[in-house]
């Protein structure tokens, strides 16, 4: 039953699974490769959160806008390979 609230793998084509990998490798390469502390979060270890929060400048939002894009980058080179890297601390 695709309907039954006990199955694992998400039934709805139009609802992606979480991209908890894939999150997890961002947090990592942007802490080793650009020094951005970031940690995952939500049910699913699929949220990137800026660690500590805080109020930064443009010039800082630019820094890690232009890293995110990077370390995406890098994400989609490694294609479905990412799904067997190990999960980074939080």
């Amino acid at each position: 039953n695709k309907n039954n609230s006990n199955n694992k793998k998400n039934n709805n084509t139009s609802c992606p699974e979480p991209g908890t990998a894939e999150a997890s490798f961002i947090c990592t390469v942007l802490k080793q490769k650009y020094n951005i502390l970031t940690s995952i979060d939500g049910f699913h270890d699929h949220v990137l959160v800026i660690k500590p929060p805080m109020v930064f400048s443009r010039a800082d939002a630019d820094l890690f806008v232009s890293s995110f894009e990077k370390a995406a980058q890098e994400l989609q080179l490694l294609g479905d390979s990412v799904q067997t890297m190990s999960k980074t601390p939080t």
